[in-house]
């Protein structure tokens, strides 16, 4: 009971902390914008891991994007030829996205396909060397979110996050 009480105050003084660091400027604009530059690093990383510059990978080519995308290439290859075009990455990640339906169900899936995406070793959890520098305010708060001190994120420590976040900014909105 005492270590359920104070991993709720440490999660609720994260998520404090977080939405005051984010403050009333945390708009659509940002959330756009934030958009727009993951957009920018996976074109990035898509351009980088076609290696004969063709605008597709071939199996080979999508290794370069980790182990996960390789294990999983013919449900990604839509049309069967052997290679994942661009559009077929956004398909994919669409399906992603739209997994589950609603806002609070399209949250979840998001993470749940963020937590697969990350968990190159298929353990459930997402060391910091999985993480890397893709999520940078997950990065940031890394140790705060490692609840257990294991040195990876599971997916109870990231809804605790999560919930705790969504707890502080509902309570900065009262305010």
């Amino acid at each position: 009971m005492r270590k359920t009480l104070v991993f709720t105050a440490l999660a609720l003084a994260s998520g404090l902390v977080m939405a005051q660091q984010a403050g009333p400027a945390d708009t659509g604009t940002d959330r756009e914008a934030m958009r727009a530059q993951w957009r920018a690093k996976a074109d990035a990383r898509f351009t980088a891991a076609d290696k004969d510059g063709d605008g597709q990978l071939d199996r080979i080519e999508a290794q370069g994007l980790g182990e996960r995308l390789a294990r999983n290439f013919e449900r990604v290859d839509g049309n069967s030829d052997g290679r994942i075009s661009r559009d077929e990455m956004a398909a994919m990640h669409a399906r992603m996205r739209h997994h589950h339906g609603g806002k609070a169900g399209h949250r979840m899936g998001y993470m749940h396909g963020l937590m697969k995406g990350m968990d190159d070793d298929g353990n459930g959890a997402i060391s910091r060397a999985e993480l890397g520098d893709k999520l940078p305010k997950l990065a940031e708060n890394f140790a705060t979110i490692d609840s257990n001190g294991d040195g990876e994120l599971g997916r109870d420590e990231m809804r605790a996050f999560h919930k705790a976040r969504h707890a502080g900014r509902n309570a900065a909105k009262t305010d």
